[in-house]
């Protein structure tokens, strides 16, 4: 049983890494080697690339011993862009989400202008405060747990997450993947737009990648914290529950929410 699991895990992981890691890294190689060789002045001649993928094709011929190593080289080289895209990619989710605080700048403005327009008076806590979307809509997260449950949301979440079933953790679980594949995305187009350096339609493959990742990182970013903030709704009671705080049939009260903060703080306030 042990074995059947440990191979099925082994070929999701293996699926994983070829689709995610190798195709990618392998078609950054392609496209820098030929972009090295037409550079700028021959960007888009396809004849040219056409003769010289048939001449490599020739000698891969010839030698195939030498083309051997050449596509374990080319394996390796694709593996390592899958690393560095990775690692370029955390960057630019932690440039996505930073916190240094601020006002919120035009979204801010924006959001002002709209709740006067409206007439309505916007709840401070709910403004935009960080320089990024992203970065206050992780944020809004706690905002809007302390403000209906009076509980931390960050400290609550992992004894939330033990007392829910498989069938509410999935789709979590897919939505958070999804946002760190666009991040990763964001690691491709900073390759690509390395490659440019060499070959200029590589830029515009790099600002393409770089929109649809960011686009991605947004729906994927709003999917995951909505889901987070309904699995707080629907499960609160039961985190009560488990820790002893009886709740009355009205909504959380403040005296509740603060209870159920001091035990998950154990005290420390």
């Amino acid at each position: 049983m042990v074995t059947g699991i440990l191979s099925e895990v082994g070929k999701h992981v293996s699926s994983r890494w070829v689709t995610a890691v190798l195709l990618p890294g392998l078609l950054l190689v392609a496209l820098t080697a030929a972009g090295c060789h037409l550079g700028h002045g021959h960007a888009l001649d396809v004849g040219e690339l056409a003769d010289w993928v048939d001449r490599l094709a020739r000698a891969a011929h010839r030698r195939p011993a030498r083309a051997a190593v050449a596509a374990g080289l080319a394996l390796l080289a694709a593996s390592l862009a899958g690393t560095v895209a990775g690692e370029l990619g955390r960057a630019v989710e932690r440039w996505w989400l930073r916190t240094r605080p601020g006002h919120g700048g035009r979204r801010r403005a924006r959001a002002l202008r709209a709740a006067e327009r409206n007439g309505i008076s916007p709840v401070e806590a709910y403004l935009p405060q960080r320089p990024t979307w992203m970065s206050d809509r992780v944020r809004l997260i706690e905002a809007r747990v302390r403000a209906q449950y009076w509980f931390d949301a960050a400290t609550a979440w992992p004894r939330l997450w033990l007392l829910v079933g498989d069938e509410v953790r999935r789709p979590v679980v897919e939505a958070r993947m999804g946002f760190a594949e666009a991040v990763t995305l964001a690691g491709w187009s900073c390759l690509y737009g390395i490659a440019g350096v060499f070959w200029w339609p590589a830029l515009v493959t790099a600002a393409c990648v770089a929109l649809t990742s960011w686009s991605r990182a947004r729906s994927g970013l709003e999917e995951f914290a909505t889901l987070v903030e309904g699995v707080i709704d629907v499960h609160h009671r039961a985190l009560a529950d488990a820790l002893g705080v009886p709740l009355g049939g009205g909504g959380m009260t403040e005296a509740e929410g603060r209870r159920i903060d001091d035990i998950l703080r154990k005290g420390g306030g």
